[in-house]
This record gives C-alpha cells, structure tokens and sequence, in this order.
C-alpha cells in the first residue's frame, strides 16, 4: 500500500497524457478537479533519460526495494506513459470522496508494484482487482484500463442528526459524555447523501458490460454487507452496521435554507466508532464501482461549461476550483455561515502550468459575479505613476513590487461589496456601511494616498548591525550591553504617490521633538535601533512620498541628480498591469552567494544562471482576474522541467 501511495504521489507531482481520456468518469458537480499530461512531461524528459537521472534511479529503488519485483525502468510500472491522470474531489451531504485516476497499459505490471501480503488482499470480481480499504485508508482498485484510488471522509454532522444516526443505527444515548449543542454545516449544492453516489452512477450500471455490483439496486439505499462488492475480508463483516436500517434511503433535506435540528456533540471514547468506519468503507466501495461502470457519454464533469472554457489541452497541468464561496461554506458549520460568506460574488478558481525549452509559466484567473466585476473595473482603474520609473536601474534591479488601484473608488465601493455577506446581520452591516461612507472622506484619504506604490529591491549587502543583550558583570548583576554583528540586509526604496503629505510630515517633524528623527537638506531620516535594524530616509518631491535605505540615493533624487535606467520589458510589465512582482535570481545570485550564504553550492549556481521571474495581472476581463507567473529558465539547462528538477534535487540535498 506504502509503494501505492508513493506512486500516487509521484505522479500526481508530475506526469499524464490523452491515450484515453479519463474526464468522462469525473461527475459533473466535482468541486475541484486537477489534471497531468504525462505525454507532455516525457517528452521534456523521455522515459529512458529519466530512468537513469538521479531522481528516476531513487524512485525505482525504493519501489524495488518494498516489493517481489525489480524495476528498471519507469515504463515497467505498468502505466499509460501517454494518459492523463486526474484527481477530484466530490463532496455530498453525508460523504467526500477524494479520486485519483490514473489510465493504466499493463495491469499485470501494476500488481507488482503490491508486496506478496497485499496481494494475499486482492479481490477479483468482474475484471476488477481491489485492495482492501482499511480504516482510513483509501480503497486502490484497477481493471485493465484505470486504476482509481478512492478515499472517503464521512461528513460528520450527517450522522449528529438524530434521525439519519437512528436510520443507520447508531444510537446518540450511547455517544456521548455530555451535551454541547451545536449547528451542522448544510451543503446546498448537494442532494445525493452517500447511497446516492450510487444513484448518481445508476445510468451507467444500467449500461455497463460487466458490473461489479448492482448499483441499480443500491441507488437508493446503503448496500448490505453480503452486496458489498469487493468487500472480501472477513474482519470487515465483523464492524457491520448492527441495527442499520439497510433498506431506508438515507434523508435529503427538503428545504436546503432550513438547518438541520442542533446536535450533541461529543468529546469523550465514541462506542459508535466502527459502525461509522463500516458505514464509511461500505459507501467507498459503492463509489468506486460506480467508477468502473460509468460509460463514456453519460452526465460528467465535460457538461461544465467553466471546466471546459478553462481547459487547455497544450497546459502540461491544470486546476480547478468549482466556486470559491461554496468551496469556504463547506469548510465552516452552518451556525457560522448565517453571519455571512466573506466570498460571496467570487467563482471558480482556475490555473493551468505550461513548460518548453525557455521558461515554465502558470496562468489562472479567479471568478467574478457582475456586481464584484463592476466593481473590479472600477478599482483597478489607475495605472502606475510613470514618475516612478526614473529611479528604476535595470542593471543591477534584484526586483520590485508595484500595485496601482483607484483609492477613492476603493472606498466607494466598500458598501456595495459588502453586499451579498450580510448573513442575519443585513441591516446592522448596512448601517456601518453608511457610516463609514458618512464619516469617511473618501477625496481626502485618496489625496493622501492615491493608491499606487513601487518597492524596488536595489541590493543586498553584509552591514554591521548594533543590538542589545544582557551580560553577567563580576557581581553576577545582569548589565545591559550593545554588541554588534554583521547581517545581510536588503536595500530598498519605497515610492507612493500623495497629493497631500501634511500628515506625514506632521508625524515627522514628532519624531523631531521626541529625538527620533532628524532633517537635513530636505531629508527626514530615522537611525537603526534594536527593533529597525535599518537607516531609513524620508523625502518629499513631485507628489511622491519617498522611502529608502540609501542616503546617497535619497540627495540625488532631491537634487535631480540621480540617473535610472529602465529596460523596455520592465517598463511594460510595470505600466500595462495593475499588480506586478518581479524577482531577478542572477543579479540576487551573484551579490547574495558572495556572503554568508556562499556554501549553498549548487542552488547558488543553478540560481546564478535562471532568468527572470515575475508575476503581473492585468485586471479584469471577461468577469475574471487574471494572473500570470513567469520564470524563465537557464540556456543551458535543455528545458524548465529539467531546470526545475535539479534544482529540487539540490535543496533536498540542504541540512
């Protein structure tokens, strides 16, 4: 099970393809979904090089070494080289299940990757071969065309509801220690509680050539543990659902809006443990089965438009988030979800990774309803100051952070966003809402911070530090005493736009008084101390608030003297997006490594030679947000995967 799992892992880090397509088999009310394209993968990095790499020869043997068989080569594995893999995850009201489903080429291969007591294990029915699932463990069963492995997670309000305990005869008298009244969560997405994962897959048992078990039948009740399929070892039978009602649908609520009656919830040893488990395991098994039966052609995850929209057979990897809000609401109980959802007018959450011979590039984007779109637009309707690009030098830049929103809008539109996570508090939110619209000046604060920055990080060097500590005298008294040290610390320059700086300089000019801060030649400047162990300087000029470590770089931007110099790309990343960061790992490499940081080895070499690195979104489009991250990779290193590879190798290597 240990090398199964291994497997898993590996793959879902990794590889997939398009032989035969495993997304019919994923339902359509999947909540998350994330794919791998191993035939993109290897064709980065062939089967027969990766076999011999360090990475491929670890990997093999420690599968070799935990089993009867000894495998040479990846392909020996017995998977599809050219398929996708694909993990889900389906939540119900009484169950989640998370899928793994990998396409496989040889199934006589697979089962040598399980040791002789686990295949003691295997049961055999209907072309299917399964492994046991244990209690909390997943359920890993495969034909000669899919290996899915399948893990149940039983919701644990369902069963604090005393009618469905009763209906599977678990009695809540004999649960628990004391009362502690409580709200479960309600899914109103759902309507299928676990039997009715088999309802959901009734279509395709109907259909399918050889199925394992009746799910016709099962559709609307939990199966009997003589109906189990796969349900071969004996010790299961003997943790069965005494006094479960095994003929009785498990109930769906009628009104999804009206919360189940408050439970008791306990704290102490559970009797009822085992039945939950059997119950657990028995619904797993029926899941699974519906897996193996479902035809190609029935209802899935293909019938979703946004999953559709968002694929992209060229990403080597992609990912899927259902509904963001939905996704939050499933996490909390439903006494907290009537004070409202922090994510209500956010969709689904979408990225997809690309990689070739140049860089490695993920894109995404978040979803938006009309309300918070009309809002977004708004917002984000500010391009950087373009003042600020002359005191960029491209050069020597280790990288910069830039952000640019309208402020005003921002908190003009602060009541409507607020609207739609009210909860039972609708009116009292609105009222706040209004008196912050009332008592704020939402002009005045956006003079004083328009609502676009710049952080450039121009350096980094070793800087003798002062710090206090405490040191024993000859009278053995405590004395406080300043050392020094020498650390590597950043420098930086922090520009703001602000058409009205009487604040700052108002805070200042305390400073002043207090013996903080001093001024000279227009420049306020704060010394290091023991909490700020950096020389900051402050300087007012053209509407922008300027902060940064360098003096030298501070009186030459006063005095008109200091000389930038901005490439074309750094230009267009930082005026054609709301938000960037953009991260220069040679030019870090080259000042870092010298340092105390000089016996990173080889992470300081592979980092020397990487390309850039950045992030941006340009805003909205089409009721979304969108990002891209970008790193490109060294010429020399064949391509990003390998790039990427070898240098996981090497932190792994780090003590």
């Amino acid at each position: 099970m240990k090398r199964a799992l291994q497997l898993v892992t590996l793959l879902l880090a990794g590889y997939t393809g398009m032989a035969q397509d495993l997304a019919y088999k994923i339902p359509e009310k999947a909540r998350m979904v994330a794919s791998f394209k191993a035939e993109q993968l290897f064709r980065l990095y062939p089967a027969a090089e990766f076999d011999t790499s360090a990475m491929g020869r670890e990997l093999l043997e420690k599968i070799s070494r935990k089993g009867p068989a000894d495998f040479k080569s990846i392909e020996d594995l017995g998977l599809d080289l050219k398929g996708t893999i694909y993990y889900y995850s389906q939540h119900t009201d009484s169950i989640n299940y998370d899928c793994v489903l990998i396409p496989i080429k040889d199934a006589g291969k697979v089962e040598k990757l399980f040791t002789e007591d686990e295949r003691a294990a295997f049961t055999r029915q209907n072309g299917v071969t399964a492994l046991q699932n244990a209690v909390n463990k997943p359920l890993v069963a495969w034909n000669n065309e899919i290996l899915v492995v399948t893990y149940g997670t039983l919701n644990k309000y369902f069963l604090e509801d005393s009618t469905n305990a009763a209906r599977y005869g678990i009695s809540k008298a004999d649960d628990y220690g004391y009362d502690n009244v409580t709200d479960p969560v309600i899914y109103t997405d759902s309507a299928i509680a676990i039997a009715d994962s088999a309802a959901y897959y009734a279509d395709s048992a109907a259909t399918a050539a050889e199925p394992l078990t009746d799910i016709a039948d099962t559709a609307t009740q939990p199966p009997a543990m003589e109906e189990m399929p796969m349900a071969v070892v004996d010790s299961f039978a003997t943790v069965s659902v005494e006094g479960a009602e095994n003929d009785a649908a498990p109930p769906v609520a009628e009104d999804a809006d009206v919360p189940p009656p408050p439970v008791v919830e306990s704290y102490y040893f559970d009797p009822n443990k085992e039945k939950r488990d059997s119950l657990t395991k028995a619904w797993v098994q029926v899941y699974t089965t519906g897996i193996f039966n479902k035809p190609a052609g029935s209802s899935s995850i293909l019938a979703n438009p946004d999953f559709i929209k968002r694929s992209d057979k060229n990403a080597i990897a992609s990912f899927w988030l259902d509904n963001l809000n939905s996704t939050y609401a499933g996490f909390l109980p439903y006494y907290y979800m009537r004070y409202g959802s922090l994510f209500q007018g956010y969709g689904s959450i979408n990225a997809r990774m690309y990689m070739n011979n140049d860089n490695m590039r993920i894109t995404g984007e978040l979803g938006l309803d009309d309300a918070k779109t009309a809002s977004y637009k708004k917002i984000y309707n500010r391009k950087l100051n373009k003042k600020f690009l002359k005191y960029i030098n491209s050069d020597s830049l280790i990288g910069f952070m830039s952000y640019a929103f309208d402020t005003k809008a921002y908190l003009d539109e602060i009541p409507r966003m607020l609207n739609g996570i009210y909860g039972m508090y609708k009116d009292e939110t609105e009222i706040g809402a209004d008196l912050f619209s009332l008592l704020l000046d939402e002009e005045a604060v956006a003079k004083v911070a328009k609502g676009d920055a710049l952080f450039v990080l121009s350096n980094v060097s070793a800087k003798e530090v002062s710090y206090h500590t405490y040191a024993y005298d000859e009278n053995y008294e405590y004395k406080d005493t300043v050392k020094t040290k020498t650390e590597t610390l950043p420098d930086f320059l922090f520009m703001f736009s602000s058409e009205d700086a009487r604040l700052f300089v108002k805070l200042l000019e305390y400073g002043i008084k207090k013996g903080k801060v001093t001024f000279a030649h227009n420049i306020y400047s704060i010394t290091s101390s023991r909490k700020n162990p950096f020389n900051l300087h402050i300087l007012f000029k053209d509407g922008i608030v300027f902060l940064g470590t360098s003096l030298t770089d501070m009186e030459q931007i006063s005095t008109d003297t200091y000389r930038g110099n901005l490439s074309r790309q750094h230009e267009e990343l930082l005026m054609k997006n709301n938000m960037t960061l953009y991260f220069n790992p040679n030019h870090l490499g080259n000042k870092l490594f010298e340092g105390e940081f000089r016996d990173l080895g080889a992470i300081a070499d592979n980092l020397k030679g990487m390309g850039d690195v950045y992030i941006k979104s340009a805003g909205v489009k089409d009721n979304s947000v969108s990002f891209d991250l970008v790193s490109e990779v060294p010429k020399d290193k064949g391509n990003a995967l390998k790039y990427f590879i070898a240098l996981m190798q090497d932190i792994s290597k780090l003590k």
